[in-house]
This record gives structure tokens, C-alpha cells and sequence, in this order.
């Protein structure tokens, strides 16, 4: 390496370095992929004590939604909850000139609850512990005609 240069390995996360990082792809890209808008989204789910007790954490950039985590609080599922959170991050998606989601799943996880929702497989990794699998999954996004 490098001796004008240093290496940092860390665990903790500092926002103003990754999107000092992800400005600078996205410089990058532009000239090969056009220039979009790119940002975070999030969509938080709050109990009446303002609580977070779920939600989605995802970015938009290049035209699509990609989603790294949707969790809910087990106590809330099967309430209709996580359909919800889901629509409003692929609308707000859309509003901001998205036209597909993407997303992984663990086997164990939520993959039938995605497909419920219009997502496709698109690819399989295996080889996780006790023989689980990531999904990897698509969505095209459609503008809602009452949005």
C-alpha cells in the first residue's frame, strides 16, 4: 500500500463518509449511466409513544428502490403493517423517478411475502448456515392513478 495512505476498518457507521463514497460513484457512473437523482429511503414505523418499532431502510439511485432491510415487530406482523411500509417506500420511490425495486431475502425470511407483492426471483446464493438461501428479487414499479 500506499505509505501516503491509510487504512481504516471500522464497525461504526459515520454517514458523512458513506455519502461522501456514494457522491463520488455517482460521479463516476454519470457519464456511463446518465445523472439521477440517488438518496436514502427510509420509512419508519412508530407505536403511539413515537417508538420505532419497524420499518424499511433503503436508497434510490439509477432509477431503482433498493431495499436492505423491511422488519417488522413480530407482535405487529400479519396486521397488514409491512404491506404498508412497502407501498409507501415504492411510492415515494416513484415520485422520485423510480421504476424498479430491488431487494435480498434470506429463504427463512419473507420471499413469499415479497412475491404476494409483485416481486420476481431473479437469482439464488446458497451455501448459507442449515441450508438457507438468498433471494435476490425484482419489482417494476408503476406510478399509482391516485397518487
Amino acid at each position: 500500500m500506499n505509505p501516503a495512505f491509510s487504512l481504516e476498518v471500522t464497525h461504526e457507521v459515520r454517514p458523512e463518509n458513506r455519502t461522501l463514497i456514494a457522491r463520488r460513484l455517482q460521479e463516476f457512473n454519470a457519464p456511463h449511466l446518465g445523472d439521477h437523482p440517488f438518496g436514502a429511503l427510509d420509512v419508519y414505523v412508530r407505536d403511539h409513544d413515537g417508538h420505532v418499532v419497524g420499518g424499511l431502510v433503503g436508497e434510490f439511485a439509477f432509477g431503482r428502490l433498493s431495499i436492505h432491510v423491511l422488519r417488522i415487530e413480530e407482535s405487529l406482523q400479519d396486521c397488514g403493517i409491512g404491506t404498508s411500509v412497502l407501498d409507501a417506500a415504492e411510492q415515494a420511490a416513484v415520485e422520485k423517478g423510480c421504476h424498479a425495486a430491488i431487494l435480498d431475502t434470506m429463504s427463512f425470511q419473507a420471499p413469499f411475502f415479497y412475491e404476494k407483492r409483485g416481486y420476481v426471483r431473479i437469482g439464488v446464493a446458497d451455501g448459507y448456515p442449515g441450508g438457507a438461501q438468498k433471494i435476490f428479487m425484482r419489482k417494476e414499479l408503476v406510478p399509482r392513478a391516485n397518487a
